[in-house]
């Protein structure tokens, strides 16, 4: 079993693989993150940021995979749509937590684009975790 850690090339991704790694150690599960990206092949600063994930987690203690996971954010309330994919992704694996990040949206940007961590949280049949982003973002 694992503990997954989606993240996307913001200034979260630091703050929420350190928590799901401290969850993965706590529990003695391996971790895997999912660098969530928008088009099926990934381009050459995508798998670049791979690279400084895999750097990143090189000291963690922890078994951890890297993956690239193409998820469609086309259409309206795409945050919503990522958020049902990404439970539907840890419905297929082995996962026994989720740690997503989080940041503050106005109204209009939330109605318009909806919250990927809400519909993880609301949707998925194994604990969440939101790590949300600083205080005044």
């Amino acid at each position: 079993m694992a503990i997954l850690a989606a993240i996307s090339d913001d200034d979260r991704y630091e703050a929420v693989i350190e928590t799901a790694a401290r969850l993965a150690q706590a529990t003695g599960q391996s971790l895997t993150v999912a660098h969530v990206i928008s088009n099926a092949s990934a381009s050459g600063a995508e798998r670049s940021f791979r690279d400084e994930i895999e750097s990143f987690v090189e000291d963690i203690g922890v078994g951890t995979t890297v993956t690239l996971e193409h998820l469609d954010r086309s259409g309206l309330r795409s945050g919503t749509a990522v958020g049902k994919q990404l439970v539907d992704m840890s419905d297929d694996v082995a996962v026994e937590h989720i740690v997503i990040g989080h940041r503050s949206k106005g109204q209009l940007a939330s109605l318009r684009e909806g919250n990927t961590a809400f519909a993880v949280a609301e949707g998925a049949s194994v604990p969440v975790t939101i790590v949300p982003g600083a205080t005044g973002e």
